[in-house]
């Protein structure tokens, strides 16, 4: 990790004798609304959480698929010009 700059941060946990400065919890948790609400979307719009395939493989690939539509479908709003988030999955064309 350390080769390709990546580094975690981790909330501490109240009984810690030192936290993260406010402004840095601030930003954490910002991040991590955003990846849980993009996530919680996609597996609404996708139904990841509906399997219906019978070996990893065909998991996998379905998730690919949806997935490269979804991509998709916001090239396509940007090719268009229409303006919606990239977050909110409902304004995407469908």
């Amino acid at each position: 990790m350390l080769e390709k700059n990546i580094c975690f941060f981790a909330l501490k946990r109240s009984n810690s004798k030192g936290n993260w400065p406010r402004s840095i919890r601030q930003l954490i948790f910002k991040l991590r609304r955003r990846v849980e609400t993009v996530f919680f979307q996609l597996s609404g719009q996708l139904n990841a959480e509906r399997v219906r395939d019978k070996s990893f493989q065909g998991v996998c690939t379905s998730l690919v698929n949806k997935v490269l539509v979804y991509n998709l479908c916001i090239a396509l709003n940007s090719i268009f010009d229409e303006n919606c988030k990239l977050g909110k999955t409902k304004e995407l064309i469908f």
